[in-house]
């Protein structure tokens, strides 16, 4: 244990945290774009930096370890001004599309902003930066122009995921997330860089401008999809299931869904098969949906007839009809009255 002074308060708190850690655990919260508790330090946004005494010059907070008898200050009027340039310099060629941006309502960047952003730029004469979008698959949305560099994204996929499909390209005003190579983010977690990605860079596809956040209401549930039971959000609104967000639960899933869990249950209402199939041989072919439905008429037909003599040989004889998992209540209703209906 160490004995720290943080904006002139004593505290007791354990000897390996960094200063990060032990404000948050004292109940000082830190802004911060690049850190994550479960990824590497990377401290490329500078927006947690904190002064210590007789130290010339603020530090990290996030690759800076704790001393005994350290004295911290916070919310000192450097660090205000320090931070109003930190983000001066990002927003230098970030977009003006909050309105039509799906992490509008939850950014981390709208927050600090407003916090500690200031009211006007020194650079508003100069051109924007555009970055060219990146492929990641059919889940993930990609805004590049909308990246801030916190490498996020980067070190999930090296260091959890263990796909290199990203990396901080070139330098300076001209520096990129993205790749050599163009393909898919191959990983049974990729839909995470989500969750990580501060601004709107990195959206989900599948929910892109459907809703907004203060419109969705939250229940605290568990993924049935797998074995594992990973503690998840549901984010609905009204009753439709919009978007599942992972839960803390450091026994199970710590910060991590998989892609199932996060993406499954648009296959309740959406992305059902649009046409029929007809078996033929052993190849599934397209067919219309009048011919399939006199081919079911017959099929029905032919049941009844061979239900009439196999009721003749067992009273205790009644129809099954097996569904999946994913089958909705009203379908599973549906298909139990046309089962009782056969049982006739």
């Amino acid at each position: 244990m160490l004995s720290i002074q943080v904006n002139n308060y004593n505290y007791i708190v354990k000897s390996n945290l960094s200063i990060i850690e032990a404000c948050k655990f004292i109940g000082i919260v830190l802004p911060r774009f690049c850190y994550h508790e479960k990824l590497s330090v990377a401290a490329s946004c500078r927006m947690c930096i904190v002064e210590v005494e007789k130290l010339p010059k603020p530090l990290t907070a996030c690759s800076a370890d704790l001393v005994s008898n350290i004295n911290i200050f916070t919310d000192t009027p450097f660090l205000q001004k320090a931070r109003e340039n930190i983000l001066e310099a990002l927003l230098l060629n970030h977009p003006l599309d909050c309105p039509i941006c799906d992490q509008a309502g939850e950014c981390d960047l709208q927050d600090q902003v407003k916090i500690f952003g200031g009211f006007y730029s020194r650079f508003y004469t100069g051109n924007k930066i555009t970055v060219e979008d990146k492929y990641c698959g059919p889940l993930i949305k990609t805004i590049m122009t909308r990246c801030i560099m916190c490498t996020r994204c980067v070190r999930f996929g090296s260091e959890v995921a263990g796909i290199d499909l990203f990396g901080s390209l070139n330098r300076g005003v001209s520096s990129e997330i993205g790749g050599y190579i163009s393909k898919l983010f191959n990983s049974e977690i990729s839909g995470n860089v989500i969750d990580l990605c501060p601004v709107g860079a990195l959206t989900a596809n599948t929910y892109a401008f459907k809703t907004r956040p203060w419109e969705l209401r939250t229940i605290d549930t568990i993924d049935t999809s797998d074995s594992l039971g990973s503690n998840i959000y549901l984010n609905f609104k009204e009753s439709e299931i919009m978007r599942v967000l992972p839960k803390v639960n450091e026994a199970l899933n710590e910060n991590w869904i998989t892609d199932k869990t996060r993406f499954s249950f648009d296959g309740l209402k959406n992305q059902r098969i649009g046409k029929p199939l007809l078996k033929v041989v052993e190849d599934w072919l397209p067919t219309t949906w009048e011919s399939s439905l006199e081919l079911f008429h017959t099929n029905v037909n032919k049941f009844f007839e061979r239900q009439t003599k196999i009721k003749r040989a067992a009273s205790n004889y009644s129809p099954v009809v097996v569904c999946g998992n994913q089958t909705d209540l009203e379908t599973s209703k549906n298909l139990h009255n046309f089962a009782s209906r056969l049982n006739v």
